[in-house]
């Protein structure tokens, strides 16, 4: 029950500071307003979220967590064939972050996605290379606005792939 708890307070924390992000740079966002928004109070959050990090966590967990009900929502799929269609149809949190020069935020919200972390011993190096030449590409398709879709993207995927296997 505690668990649950948890993360409805921290979505409700994350809905109030996405909807302050709309209108005001996350830098100018305080802890107090994004805690009047959402009705919950200072130590409240201080007791959930890093002090200095709080605002990050909450963007991170947001995402993770609309992630997980993602994966829920279409277990026939793999992971890898949904996350260019979840990043697309998220796109206005990734735009948003972006626009907030949150580089950081977006790349902990891609490694996670990657399961980056799980990977141990020389193989991370190689894991590395890949995951964030895949982040390269993904990061220049929200700095141009998304300008093409989800199975554009998967097409230069493959192709840059395939070039590289032929040299």
């Amino acid at each position: 029950m505690k668990k649950s708890q948890t993360e409805f307070l921290k979505l409700c924390l994350a809905d109030s500071l996405l909807k302050l992000m709309a209108n005001k740079h996350f830098d100018e966002i305080n802890i107090n307003e994004i805690c009047k928004m959402a009705d919950v109070g200072r130590t409240t959050f201080y007791r959930h979220l890093d002090k200095n990090k709080g605002k990050e966590e909450l963007l991170v967990f947001k995402l993770i967590y609309e992630w997980h009900s993602y994966l829920q929502k279409h277990p026939e799929i793999s992971k890898n064939d949904l996350m260019l269609v979840f990043i697309y149809e998220n796109r206005y949190f990734f735009k948003l972050l972006n626009d907030n020069n949150l580089i950081l935020v977006i790349m902990e919200i891609f490694e996670y996605l990657m399961e980056t972390k799980e990977i141990k011993g020389e193989e991370r190096y190689i894991t590395s290379f890949f995951t964030y030449g895949y982040f390269g590409i993904i990061y220049e398709w929200i700095k141009s606005d998304f300008k093409d879709t989800p199975e554009k993207l998967e097409t230069v995927f493959k192709n840059a792939f395939n070039l590289n296997a032929n040299k």
